[in-house]
């Protein structure tokens, strides 16, 4: 296995934990998003009262997983370019 090759996939590992990370940490969100409406602490949460659970998942997180996941997959398609020569 040459050097370029276990780099890809060196990288592709740490994509795969980082997107694992962003996903647990967006599920989270919204599973306890609804435990945050019962006992409002903070102006905030109660002005949001009504929003549907997904809205609590900041878009920026969400357009965070989806930039992760569009990585992965060009580090994937380099692996396999590099593996077809």
């Amino acid at each position: 296995m040459n050097t370029q090759q276990q780099e890809l996939e060196d990288k592709i590992l740490a994509k795969r934990q980082q997107i694992d990370f962003e996903r647990t940490n967006l599920e989270e969100t919204i599973a306890f998003s609804s435990e945050n409406r019962e006992n409002p602490d903070v102006m905030e949460e109660t002005k949001n009262f009504d929003d549907p659970a997904q809205n609590a998942a900041d878009s920026a997180e969400m357009k965070s997983l989806r930039a992760a996941e569009r990585e992965l997959e060009d580090l994937l398609r380099q692996l396999e370019a590099l593996k077809g020569k």
